[in-house]
């Protein structure tokens, strides 16, 4: 464990972090991960023109230049992919593409670490256009009930994902859901 130490907004945060699996961007898995990533930006901002969709990388860096590629790479597995604020409450959604056709790898320090109301895990799957989303709560304490695959991650299978009775199908049924219900999760 280490300390990471970051400005936001003018006050200084420190928040505790484990090591992580380097990215190696030129790897299969991490080129259909960005593209799945892009995929889902751009729907959000077709589907939302009115909405300031950012990548949570560009959002950290944009408030401190300063921060390095290994200090964004760890805030980014606390606060996902994708950030956006909407009626002054700022949300995060993290995209993962499963790439196996019966098992998805999901890194336990982004488990532990990307969590709270306003943070969703966004599923692609490499068989299918299905796009599914559900709440990092929900998400976190349905995975605990699976075994680590080593330290660094748990193998989840398909069907766990696309059968999630807190899951919702799309951009457009998560936003409903999120943001137009009275229901609140």
């Amino acid at each position: 464990m280490g300390k990471l130490h970051y400005i936001r907004n003018n006050k200084s945060k420190e928040c505790t972090y484990m090591s992580y699996t380097p990215f190696n961007p030129k790897s299969k898995r991490a080129i259909a991960g960005l593209n799945f990533q892009q995929k889902v930006f751009d729907q959000f901002q077709k589907s939302f023109p009115n909405i300031g969709f950012e990548m949570t990388w560009d959002f950290y860096k944009n408030q401190n230049p300063s921060l390095t590629n290994k200090e964004l790479a760890i805030l980014e597995k606390r606060d996902g992919d994708i950030t956006y604020i909407f009626e002054g409450q700022r949300h995060y959604v993290e995209c993962c593409f499963a790439m196996g056709k019966k098992l998805s790898r999901l890194c336990e320090m982004k488990r532990l670490n990307f969590i709270g109301k306003n943070k969703w895990y966004c599923y692609g799957f490499a068989n299918s256009e299905d796009i599914v989303f559900m709440p990092s709560t929900v998400w976190k304490e349905h995975t605990s009930k699976i075994d680590k695959a080593d330290k660094s991650c748990r193998m989840v299978p398909l069907a766990n994902i696309k059968n999630l009775k807190a899951g919702r199908y799309g951009v457009r049924n998560y936003w409903n859901y999120v943001h137009l219900n009275s229901r609140k999760i």
